[in-house]
């Protein structure tokens, strides 16, 4: 149970269900070996395809070993983490022997920050404290309005660097608006980790899935891995196929994986920092395609709070990234090279 505390509580299962890996013939399904466990608050596969039972068995061990290990280091629910570390450090004090690896995290989330122009927020934590998707049990209403302006009072009194990185490698987080939540990027490193893991031992067929992000390497013999993105509104629906021959990362966000419902308004976990509330941006889901899922986990979360005209605009900034948006009416907007077909009309 330590591990559904870890990031977003089981709730964060229905997450697997954004992407599915369809059915595939008999024969397809011997060459494949699959194992799924519980890491970082949701289900994580890992499947290899023509490869010895040996062979993945213990490479598949290796790669949920490095996923513990960026879960131990990055989680903020961990009381042992280095992320728990910094978030208990007294505001405006600098913390130094800080990992290498973590920094360099924190460094990327700060610069996709700036470039969503706060959309994309690693600073969030005090404020997904206040709406409590990570609690058990979940949350039935939002919180206090009070609370929220209290929030967002602290916020607009951030100095320019809210999260400060010095030239010694220390770090500072300004006030107590401000706490590191990393929820919205460590995973998708977590799976690229996964996956270079895989495939500096060998194993070159591979795909993971960990809750709505996914990043697959080689194919399926002469065929590609295929690919079903789940419908926001109709839990056995799949609004698109995907047809993947090559080494892709996919990572989904939408107001369906975690999210309650009040007086008949749903209120989901992705929160905009400019309003301490979930994201009101036209969009129900976002799917984006890129090289590497730490890229596609910030991105999915980045285009969802900015919304259609200014998500598009900041895809156009990372080169091989692509993006399907489907909108509050249900109608779909899908970026040239996304690789997909519709499985219904927008």
């Amino acid at each position: 149970m330590n591990n559904w505390r870890a990031w977003a509580g089981l709730l964060a299962i229905s997450g697997l269900c954004v992407l599915w890996l369809l059915g595939s013939p008999r024969q397809e399904q011997e060459a494949t070996l699959s194992e799924t466990r519980l890491l970082m608050g949701t289900l994580v596969s890992i499947t290899t395809w023509g490869h010895t039972e040996d062979e993945s068995t213990r490479v598949m061990e290796l790669a949920f070993a490095e996923i513990d290990r960026v879960e131990a280091m990055m989680s903020r629910f961990l009381p042992a983490s280095a992320v728990t570390h910094l978030n208990n450090a007294p505001r405006g004090e600098k913390i130094s022997a800080l990992p290498t690896e973590l920094l360099q995290l924190i460094r990327q989330g700060l610069e996709i920050g700036q470039m969503s122009k706060g959309a994309f927020d690693i600073g969030l934590a005090p404020l997904s404290d206040l709406w409590g998707f990570s609690r058990e049990p979940p949350p039935e209403a939002p919180p206090p309005a009070s609370d929220l302006q209290h929030w967002l009072t602290l916020r607009a009194n951030l100095p320019d660097a809210a999260i400060e990185i010095t030239p010694d490698h220390q770090l500072r987080l300004a006030n107590a608006a401000v706490g590191l939540d990393l929820g919205g990027i460590a995973k998708g490193y977590a799976v690229d980790r996964a996956m270079e893991t895989l495939l500096a031992n060998g194993v070159t067929n591979a795909l993971i899935n960990a809750g709505g992000d996914m990043r697959l390497a080689g194919s399926k013999g002469d065929k590609p891995w295929h690919i079903g993105l789940r419908d926001p509104r109709q839990p056995n629906g799949v609004v698109a196929v995907m047809d993947i021959h090559k080494a892709r990362a996919i990572s989904t966000s939408g107001d369906y994986e975690r999210f309650f419902l009040a007086n008949g308004v749903r209120y989901h976990h992705i929160l905009d920092p400019k309003t301490a509330a979930p994201a009101r941006s036209g969009l129900i889901s976002v799917t984006v395609q890129a090289t590497d899922s730490m890229t596609a986990d910030a991105l999915s979360t980045s285009l969802f709070v900015l919304g259609e005209q200014e998500g598009l605009k900041l895809l156009q900034r990372f080169p091989d990234c692509e993006a399907l948006l489907i909108r509050e009416d249900g109608s779909m907007v899908q970026t040239s090279g996304f690789i997909a077909t519709r499985s219904r009309s927008p």
